[in-house]
Parts: C-alpha cells; structure tokens; sequence
C-alpha cells in the first residue's frame, strides 16, 4: 500500500516540477514580446500622424484621424493584455483589428500622400507580424501548459 502512496507522491513531485520549469519558461519569453510590442508600438503612432497630416481634405482627415485615435487606443490595449495576461488569443484578435482596419484607410483611398501610403504599409504590416507572433506565442503557451496525466504503474503483487 505504501508504495501505491510513494508513486503518487512521486508523479506530484514531477508534475509540480513540470510545471514550474513552463512556467520559467513563459516568464522568459514574456519580456522579449512585451519589448517587440512596446518597440513597434513607438514606430506606428507617429506613423498614423503621418498619415492624418498628408491627407489635404478635411472629410478624409477626419476619417483618418478617427481610425489612427481608434487605432492607437486598440494598439494600447492590446500591448496591456499581452503585459498582463502574456500572449493571449485575445490580444492577438485585438492587434488583428488594428491591421485590417488600418488597411482599410488604404482601400478607401483616405492616405494619398506616396510617403504616407508607404508609412502605413509598413504599419500594417507591422501590427500584421505582432498579430502573428502572439498568435503564435499563445497558441505554443497553450500547447506546453496542457496537462499530462501520470498515471502510476500499478503495484507489485
């Protein structure tokens, strides 16, 4: 009967062990993201200034300038939930939105400057790869942290 105890004792003991090196290991992966985030986030607000002062037409001005605003509010919290919570399916979506709403004052033709149109490519792009990569950083999180179940040998009659 003991020994029933001991393999129990045991697969805690390497369960909690398991657990505690993913959990290193998030926790190392957590500050390069943030400071991936925090970096591209510096070069995509000006970007959006860019675009809101060579637009030349008030009407479309106003459109950019409420995209850019909504676009820099969305980009912070995103760049909260990843600091927060890590790579979340949920941050990633939120950077998603940015993209493909910024991609939508291109579409729409409110960006006509050569240099603007080119600077916000290159932010759509940008929020584009930090979609991806907490995609990609919550999905391998969610991958590690999934439980293993240990099951004991069974005992020696």
């Amino acid at each position: 009967m003991s020994s029933i105890f001991q393999d129990i004792e045991g697969a805690e003991k390497s369960t909690a062990a398991w657990i505690e090196k993913r959990l290193a290991e998030i926790e190392k992966k957590a500050p390069a993201i943030e400071k991936v985030i925090d970096t591209s986030l510096t070069y995509i607000t000006p970007v959006l200034q860019i675009a809101l002062s060579s637009t030349g037409d008030p009407a479309a001005a106003a459109i950019v300038g409420a995209v850019a605003t909504q676009a820099e509010t969305d980009l912070a919290i995103a760049s909260s939930l990843v600091t927060d919570f890590g790579p979340t399916p949920t941050a990633a979506t939120a950077f998603s939105a940015v993209q493909t709403n910024l991609s939508a004052l291109l579409t729409a033709g409110h960006v006509k400057s050569v240099t603007a149109v080119a600077a916000v490519t290159k932010a759509v792009s940008e929020v584009g790869v930090l979609a991806s990569a907490v995609q990609k950083a919550a999905t391998a999180i969610a991958a590690s942290a999934a439980p293993t179940l240990l099951v004991a040998p069974p005992a020696a009659a």
